[in-house]
């Protein structure tokens, strides 16, 4: 309902208009000093704007957290993947190397999301051991479209400043902001600072899958790659970057053999030409290797291995972080 202000009366209308006023310019003052209290507390640990003098976050959202972990100068070396490396023990591998890794590998994360992550620790890192890369067949797409259905905070990764500032007012960041005066306050514990998680923890295996009759994985072992991989090019530029004395791991996580092409599937030959690309990238490189666990063979054979069809277990990651440890042992870096 309009209210015709000639029908108010002149001492109505000059409080009703002075209300007006008093709430606007409250508002803006509120919203003002929400936004200094965020830009100051830097709820993300960031280190864009202040340095603030709380180091880590309180934060469960590893799109986020890694933020914190990815430029954290007590690592030297880092785990870039999706869920399929999740499992790779940062503390075992720093042990086994004499490197100190940091996770930031992110559940249902595509190849750009993994890149954006991987470019940030880079700038973040004057010096950096080794980068190793869990790529799994989300790295032979031929779209680099995000992934919908896990949205990704680009903004919060981007080098322009301009483009952080915009999009840091928001509630979560202000939940953040909170958490991280807290934590300053020895109120709450900083989250795990290496980003290591445990999916395994809590949960009880029960992997027993159907195996069809007769069914046969076809071998995708690394050929010479006749076509272009958008995801594997971008990579390439951004490993190309590094510093020669850089050691490179590019691991193919192993999936229980159902899960493995068929013989007759199509894309046969497409994903062993995107290994081969892969293998490529990390054998050019002075100090780099490329470990394809993808294959059918005993660890691929046995459920046991695996939480599901893809996810394996905690005995497969010691395989795993084995294998690229001895790929790495040649390095002094890493004695």
């Amino acid at each position: 309902m309009l209210v015709d202000m000639k029908a108010v009366p002149a001492d109505s209308a000059r409080a009703w208009l002075h209300f007006v006023r008093v709430f606007a310019v409250t508002l803006v003052t509120a919203l003002a000093v929400i936004y200094l209290f965020i830009l100051v507390l830097d709820p993300y640990d960031s280190g864009r704007i202040t340095n603030y003098a709380v180091s880590g976050v309180v934060d469960e959202n590893v799109r986020t957290a890694n933020v914190s972990r990815g430029r954290d100068p007590r690592f030297n070396s880092v785990v870039i993947g999706n869920s399929r490396g999740q499992l790779l023990d940062p503390k075992r591998l720093s042990d086994a190397t004499g490197l100190s890794f940091v996770q930031l590998t992110m559940p249902g994360a595509g190849p750009h999301e993994q890149l954006t992550v991987l470019r940030w620790f880079i700038r973040h890192h004057q010096r950096i051991g080794a980068v190793l890369l869990v790529a799994d067949p989300v790295w032979c797409a031929q779209n680099l479209t995000p992934l919908s259905a896990n949205p990704f905070p680009f903004w919060l990764y981007s080098e322009s400043i301009f483009e952080y500032a915009t999009h840091i007012l928001n509630a979560k960041a202000l939940d953040l902001a909170w958490r991280r005066t807290l934590l300053w306050l020895r109120s709450k514990t900083r989250s795990r600072p290496d980003g290591y998680w445990d999916y395994e923890a809590g949960r009880t295996w029960g992997f027993r899958p159907d195996t069809p009759v007769g069914f046969s994985p076809a071998l995708t072992h690394a050929t010479n790659p006749k076509v272009s991989f958008p995801a594997v090019e971008l990579l390439r530029s951004t490993l190309n970057k590094l510093d020669s004395d850089v050691q490179i791991a590019i691991v193919r996580p192993p999936a229980f053999f159902t899960e493995l092409p068929a013989r007759d599937d199509p894309n046969v030959t497409l994903i062993a030409q995107c290994k081969g690309a892969l293998e490529k990238i990390a054998t050019q490189h002075p100090r780099g290797a490329f470990l394809d666990f993808e294959v059918d063979g005993e660890i691929a054979r046995n459920p046991e291995n695996f939480m599901d069809g893809t996810h394996y277990r905690a005995p497969v990651a010691r395989i795993i972080e084995a294998g690229v440890a001895s790929a790495l042992s040649g390095s002094p870096i890493g004695k």
